[in-house]
């Protein structure tokens, strides 16, 4: 009678383990990117892979509009959790422009996962030398919905000019590089962690092509105006460039659902963190991605989950 029970026990065991198991196959966190041509993919990729090896679920990175959109897709469920930049979040967070209203159903999982640089790439011939040569130009901006058309926005308000007054074209930072060496385009504006693929794509094609640098006093001013911009030097050996480039910067970030449940999202920081490496490998950008930077400068608040995780190992008290 002992034996016979114990056996029933096993098998009740067994079968709620193999009810676990496929309750946890049947969980979706996929991952929103951007465009294939910028860093935003890779590293998606990479966050994906960890989340179906480690957790066991169903996760996939998917090619979206970007930064922007990425902050509405997470807030109505379209995506668990997706890349964008500090400045998107917040700004989705408390429904000020490029946003109508408040996407408040978004809380930060972890900062500091990479630098998105303004790139502002002209062929050699353009006789674009200067961000304000752009006026009345047929500029790439990326993807409809992406960061880039944010950035630009800022960064021609101290040239005294707008999008209004340059013909813009949206698609992605490849389609766009390649639009540009068949002369369709007379910029792209590659706003991506640096080196951006679509950018090493089109050197390594041989076609001839600049980077323009954005002016000191303009820095200057960018940075006044703006306080989640910060200014970077891309060395020249970087592109092949002949010279070094003077731009500016924002932080990327992983957003996630407010109201995804609070011990997924414990295992998906812990999982994330504890397979850094992985993800720092999957694109030069995040190469500088760490645990003491993930809870800094945060612009909106940490999920309860990602914040259990980050009390845990000592980073936030």
């Amino acid at each position: 009678m002992i034996s016979r029970n114990i056996k029933v026990l096993f098998l009740a065991l067994l079968i709620l383990s193999l009810v676990g198991c496929s309750a946890n196959k049947d969980e979706y966190v996929n991952v929103g990117t951007a465009g294939t041509g910028g860093a935003y993919y890779p590293i998606g990729i990479a966050i994906s892979e960890i989340l179906t090896k480690d957790l066991g679920v169903n996760s996939t990175a998917q090619v979206t509009g970007g930064a922007v959109e990425n902050v509405t897709l997470v807030n109505k469920g379209a995506t668990e959790i997706a890349i964008t930049q500090s400045p998107m979040a917040y700004a989705g967070f408390n429904g000020t422009a490029p946003y109508e209203s408040k996407n408040d159903n978004i809380a930060t999982l972890f900062n500091g996962l990479s630098k998105g640089v303004f790139q502002l790439v002209v062929s050699e011939s353009s006789g674009i030398n200067s961000v304000a040569d752009l006026k009345g130009k047929k500029v790439v901006l990326g993807p409809s919905g992406g960061g880039a058309i944010n950035v630009i926005t800022d960064i021609l308000s101290v040239y005294n000019f707008s999008l209004a007054d340059i013909q813009p074209t949206y698609v992605s930072y490849s389609e766009g590089v390649s639009m540009l060496s068949d002369n369709n385009v007379d910029a792209v504006i590659v706003q991506s962690a640096a080196p951006a693929a679509a950018i090493k794509e089109l050197e390594a094609s041989g076609k001839k092509f600049e980077l323009i640098s954005i002016e000191p006093e303009k820095i200057n001013q960018l940075l006044e105006k703006f306080a989640y911009l910060d200014q970077i030097t891309l060395p020249k050996d970087m592109y092949g460039t002949n010279q070094d480039i003077k731009t500016v910067y924002l932080t990327n970030m992983m957003i996630v659902k407010k109201d995804l449940d609070e011990d997924m999202v414990y295992k998906i920081t812990k999982a994330i963190f504890e397979n850094i490496e992985k993800v720092k490998e999957s694109h030069p950008a995040a190469k500088g991605f760490s645990l003491e930077e993930a809870v800094t400068r945060t612009p909106i608040p940490l999920h309860p989950g990602a914040a259990k995780y980050f009390k845990e190992v000592g980073v936030l008290k």
